[in-house]
């Protein structure tokens, strides 16, 4: 994200936070929800927050304009708290509006539904904006607006939202679903991190093949994963064989070329420390290299699993199963809350490995400087 965003610089406003002030308040003015007579109805009325009401919209941009308020303080022991609660309060009321507002227009029409519309969405980029702007400021006061969303989570009402109904209708087949795509990430990734560690390691020891073997797993990224999938058809048919190679052939590159980065970085004054001190080929390795080495890998494997997170959707297309099943059928069908339903837990779970595989490396580039 740092690579992204450049991080507040002490003694300046916070410009990640003012960035997410005006994204928030411009998706004001974006429809928020948009009402549909049925599931496969293609127009809807779309409702920007205002048309919800007046008081959701003066919540959601009176939290915005905290927040801008908030980056304007100096630094000290006020700003930090100023700027979770103001965020706390922007993403809770667009949140609510989304709820609570929604439902209070559905009216007593039966099937009719709302499909969540580019003002939740813009909302929802402003809410990420400002959080990481929060993290590179004060990591601890994340945990309110954190907090505050879940909080909303567990009370709000969803059975207006098309997603919702979706599932309702199909959570038997979601589940399985859910578990297959899983599955099916499980099984590709131990191999990819096995076999992209020992490429990567390779690289490093026979530097006649280096960049072979890197120029082999990043031209494999080049073929498209639909190819891939339909290349390996005729030899190993149709079901989960194929998808997983195909991942694991994918999974390689992000391994291979943290593991040959993380060894090639290793100071090579810590190697002759190491040869001086009478330590064997493989104490080096294990005691000096690979510690060094092991942020670096972390990070391929989190580029890894992300990718194939992403990948297993289109394992569907070789009757492999998966969330790629909801978009392959909510797209046949026209039905986009349908297709939704099979994007959004692929990018929560996407979210959250990340999160998990960062604090992973940060931990392990802690206890290198312990």
């Amino acid at each position: 994200m740092s690579a992204v965003f450049p991080l507040p610089v002490a003694g300046r406003p916070n410009a990640i936070a003012l960035f997410a002030v005006l994204i928030g308040l411009l998706s004001l003015q974006w429809p928020l929800v948009s009402l549909h007579a049925n599931r496969v109805a293609p127009d809807g009325d779309e409702l920007t927050v205002f048309a919800l009401g007046g008081h959701w919209a003066a919540l959601a941009a009176g939290g915005w304009l905290l927040l801008a308020l908030a980056v304007g303080l100096a630094r000290g022991r006020l700003r930090a708290p100023a700027l979770a609660l103001s965020l706390a309060w922007a993403a809770s009321a667009g949140y609510a509006a989304l709820t609570w507002g929604a439902a209070a227009h559905l009216g007593t029409q039966e099937w009719a539904r709302f499909a969540i519309a580019g003002g939740a969405w813009g909302t929802l980029a402003a809410v990420y904006i400002g959080a990481f702007a929060l993290y590179a400021e004060a990591p601890r006061w994340l945990a309110l607006p954190l907090a505050a969303l879940a909080l909303l989570a567990w009370i709000a009402p969803y059975q207006h939202l098309g997603v919702v109904m979706e599932y309702q209708m199909a959570a038997d087949i979601f589940h399985e679903e859910l578990v297959q795509h899983l599955l099916l990430v499980a099984a590709a990734l131990p191999p990819a991190m096995i076999f992209g560690a020992g490429i990567g390691l390779l690289a490093v020891r026979k530097k006649a093949f280096e960049s072979v073997l890197l120029g082999f797993t990043g031209l494999l990224q080049t073929i498209p994963s639909i190819a891939l999938f339909g290349l390996l058809l005729p030899v190993l048919g149709l079901g989960a064989k194929p998808a997983i190679l195909a991942m694991v052939l994918y999974g390689l590159w992000p391994v291979v070329v943290n593991t040959h980065t993380g060894l090639t970085s290793v100071p090579s004054a810590m190697l002759d420390a190491a040869r001086g001190v009478g330590m064997s080929a493989w104490q080096k390795f294990w005691h000096v290299e690979l510690p060094l080495a092991a942020p670096f890998f972390v990070e391929g494997v989190r580029g890894a699993m992300l990718m194939l997170i992403g990948l297993a959707t289109v394992a569907v297309l070789v009757n492999a199963g998966g969330l790629g099943y909801f978009l392959l059928r909510g797209t046949e069908q026209a039905v986009p809350d349908l297709v939704l339903l099979g994007s959004l837990p692929v990018v929560v779970l996407a979210f959250s490995a990340d999160a998990v595989m960062r604090l992973l490396a940060w931990s392990l580039k802690r206890g290198q400087h312990d």
